[in-house]
């Protein structure tokens, strides 16, 4: 500005200043400086101590820790943590961050509003998405609805968290529906969209008049339903042959003897410790459980020496005599073997990013393995059982029956509940640069097996198909192949097993039992005293973790 406009200015506006010398406004300029930076200073101070207050609420949630624990434990020390490393100064800022019981509550409900909503996005605007639904029970016998969801996110398919609802009164297959559709109609979700459901097969989900499946068929007729593959091979291992059920409840007798007594259950420890045991307890069986039949009569096999010698120390002559029975341990041994190989088929087809095509692939393996076991078996050979291969029965072919029998029954089952997988129908998804990929196509309309036909013959492609997922690459050619590729993602995106739901359930069912027992030991320390617990703590972190749980 011109010097003769700056005097003026001065004369006019701050006359008390025209006799100031340079100095004085010197100091003011620093001031004003000083004050500015100190302004600044202060907001950036608040909005790392607000993005720090998120962070650590987040952590909390994820922790399955209690809201209180921010302002009781964590503050607390990360100011012990800050006064002790960087000095006191440091301090004041740390004491900025607010983490009280509220707050933490009030973070976290910000974050699955924000979580969901962003779910909500892109759901809609993959355009299609299939679901994952089960109903279960919680520990206040109430009925929860819970949904994953599988959609198309960028550059891959990608499975997320969608909702669980508490189902009120009845748990009918009409009740259900009204539940998910009250939540898509309040999200704007369209039902045409769905182009897959899997689910268990329950007559409320499956009905064919009042279920669940039913009500979503009249909202979209075309829509895919997938019955839960898991679910449909406890089925079909459930029954067994008649010698085989008998000495399964007589294995389930003793082990209860054992298990439902606590002086038993000391004993048994005691002399297993005595008799060098790697183990020394025995398992519960439990009928629900997937994989409880297989662990129980390993352990029971593994034990079963020193079950002996416990119920014989206990008088209990007529359990005791199975145990001497060398043809009772060879059944016992194969139950053991046959259903270790059922867990295993089992835990393949948890874990996430399972669909209809790797599932199909594991089932038709385990297909093959009965048939190649009854080839064996036929010869006489038990290697592929190593515990009833090693086994001192006299008269193995007694066994090698029994066997035979069992596994007649497994593949008539396998049959009857995986009668409509046919997996070559998918080869041209699985590979479309195998030889006979084209082959495999041929069901497929006349412009979808042209566009596969230039697809199956491009070398760069096929480079990028060994470099990428399976879901990747067929994604990554949509705007080149859009026709063969939305044919891909409509395969590859229903679920296979509704067994995201139940590792959430299982997850909530810890967090709820911490829970039981913390009451009950605070109730036993301090009695008639004792405060009651700050239940929504836990009902609003419940609550979080039902909207951000992405690793089951």
């Amino acid at each position: 500005m011109v010097p003769s406009k700056l005097n003026r200015h001065l004369i006019t506006n701050h006359p008390s200043c025209v006799k100031k010398d340079i100095q004085f406004f010197q100091r003011r300029l620093d001031q004003n400086k000083k004050q500015k930076q100190f302004m600044k200073s202060a907001v950036t101070v608040s909005e790392k101590a607000l993005e720090a207050s998120y962070l650590v609420a987040k952590l909390i949630a994820q922790q399955k820790k209690p809201h209180t624990i921010g302002e009781t434990l964590i503050k607390p020390a990360c100011m012990e943590i800050v006064r002790l490393m960087l000095g006191p100064n440091e301090v004041k800022d740390v004491s900025k961050v607010s983490l009280s019981a509220d707050t933490v509550k009030r973070r976290i409900q910000d974050m699955s509003s924000d979580i969901l909503g962003t779910l909500i996005k892109k759901i809609i605007s993959a355009g299609i998405f299939a679901l994952q639904i089960d109903e279960s029970t919680d520990i206040k016998n109430k009925a929860q609805l819970m949904a994953i969801v599988r959609f198309v996110d960028e550059d891959s398919i990608k499975e997320h968290y969608l909702f669980c609802k508490e189902v009120p009164e009845r748990t009918t297959g009409e009740q259900i529906f009204q539940v998910t559709d009250n939540f898509f109609k309040i999200h704007n979700i369209q039902w045409t969209n769905c182009v897959a459901i899997c689910t268990d097969g329950a007559a409320a989900m499956m009905g064919s008049k009042k279920g669940f499946v039913s009500c979503v068929k009249q909202k979209n007729p075309s829509i895919q339903i997938t019955h839960c593959c898991i679910h449909r091979e406890a089925l079909m291992v459930k029954n067994l042959p008649e010698q085989l059920s008998i000495t399964m409840n007589e294995c389930i007798k003793i082990i209860n003897i054992i298990k439902s007594r606590a002086l038993n259950s000391r004993i048994f420890g005691i002399l297993c410790e005595e008799m060098g045991s790697e183990h020394e307890s025995l398992l519960f069986y439990t009928e629900v459980r997937w994989l409880s039949r297989g662990k129980v009569l390993a352990r029971l096999f593994e034990l079963r020496y020193e079950v002996r010698e416990f119920l014989s120390s206990q008088d209990m002559y007529d359990l005791c005599q199975h145990l001497h029975d060398e043809y009772w341990i060879a059944k016992l041994a194969y139950m053991a073997d046959i259903f270790e190989h059922l867990n295993e088929l089992n835990k393949k087809m948890q874990g996430r990013n399972e669909n209809i095509l790797t599932c199909s692939d594991k089932l038709q393996g385990f297909k093959k393995k009965l048939e190649l076991w009854q080839e064996q078996l036929q010869k006489g050979c038990l290697e592929m059982y190593h515990r009833t291969n090693h086994s001192t029965i006299e008269n193995k072919q007694l066994i090698v029956d029994l066997a035979q029998q069992h596994l007649s029954m497994l593949q008539q089952k396998f049959e009857y509940y995986f009668h409509s997988i046919n997996t070559e129908q998918y080869n041209w998804i699985r590979n479309p640069f195998a030889t006979n990929a084209i082959s495999s196509t041929e069901a497929l309309p006349l412009q979808i097996r042209e566009e596969f036909t230039e697809l199956s013959n491009d070398m760069t492609l096929k480079l990028k198909f060994d470099e990428v997922p399976l879901d990747v690459f067929w994604i990554s050619i949509k705007t080149e192949y859009p026709r063969i590729t939305d044919k891909a993602i409509f395969t590859l995106l229903p679920f296979s097993t509704t067994y995201l739901c139940k590792a959430v359930q299982l997850k909530w069912k810890n967090l709820r039992d911490a829970f039981v027992r913390h009451r009950r030991q605070k109730s036993q320390k301090y009695g008639d005293k004792a405060k009651p617990a700050k239940t929504y703590i836990y009902a609003n972190q419940l609550q979080f973790l039902r909207k951000v749980t992405n690793s089951c």
